[in-house]
């Protein structure tokens, strides 16, 4: 575990961003699970569990989620368990180790860029906003591919819209981390496909979701392919570059097949 010379609680994030800059060394006090096994010692510790950042808002047009809002609160909010098919309630239940699943957080999550997080696939196929203080918003494309700058992610914003994801994790064991991990969403005019585990970063495959909005469901098995040829795979742990990559094609085929399914059933209701 990290050790700390001086520890701080501030009770707002403008507060806990201030200090962290000013001092020498200083690290962000969260769930503390990707902490738990460094040795390394700082100047300042900043303590966010009192910074007003736990919360799941609906704020009309869009879904509020705090950076210290814990991921078992998320999975369980009805709001939710409701928003494209309940993808981001699954994706947290499929976390391989319980203790992240009930003291990780979702700022944690973000900030991590986790190669292997069964989560960021299925954000990654919404439209989502990384909060950062003082530093504006970002999409979060956009902030997975941005180099470290010392940010503190507050939050996060998804647009709330007509939307279906399906997604789906490939595992040796229940207990292990997924080696190949997708989520396709479907909305009335756009598709978007991601592919995580790969094993590098969770990625959208652009080429792939244009092909598929532009002339549809009669072109899945070409998509397919086209998703597997586009991104970059590789050697690790037990599952090669061109397993991943055969993977891929049958895992995007069957999932551009559940997230039409599943759309098809929402429009319905």
């Amino acid at each position: 575990m990290i050790t700390s010379t001086n520890t701080l609680v501030p009770d707002n994030p403008a507060a806990a961003y201030a200090a962290y800059k000013k001092a020498q060394s200083a690290v962000f006090l969260a769930g503390t699970q990707g902490l738990k096994y460094k040795k390394d010692h700082y100047e300042l510790a900043v303590d966010l569990s009192k910074a007003g950042m736990q919360y799941i808002e609906d704020r009309g047009d869009e879904i509020a989620i705090g950076a210290m809002t814990p991921l078992w609160q998320i999975k369980i909010s009805p709001l939710i368990q409701s928003f494209a098919g309940g993808a981001i309630s699954q994706a947290i239940s499929d976390v391989a180790d319980k203790n992240v699943q009930r003291y990780g957080t979702l700022g944690g999550v973000i900030s991590g860029k986790a190669p292997f997080s069964v989560l960021l696939p299925i954000l990654l196929t919404l439209t989502v906003d990384v909060q950062l203080q003082d530093k504006g918003c970002m999409s979060l494309d956009d902030y997975l591919h941005c180099p470290p700058m010392g940010e503190l992610v507050t939050g996060i914003v998804i647009a709330k819209e007509d939307v279906y994801t399906a997604y789906k994790a490939y595992r040796k064991l229940p207990v292990d981390e997924p080696y190949l991990i997708g989520a396709v969403a479907m909305r009335e005019d756009s598709w978007r496909i991601v592919v995580g585990g790969r094993p590098g970063l969770a990625a959208i495959a652009h080429s792939a979701s244009e092909e598929l909005t532009e002339k549809g469901m009669a072109v899945k098995e070409n998509v397919a392919h086209l998703a597997s040829e586009e991104l970059d795979f590789g050697n690790f742990g037990t599952c090669s570059e061109a397993e991943r990559r055969s993977l891929t094609i049958e895992m995007v085929r069957s999932l551009i097949k559940a997230a039409w399914k599943g759309y098809s059933r929402h429009i319905a209701k």
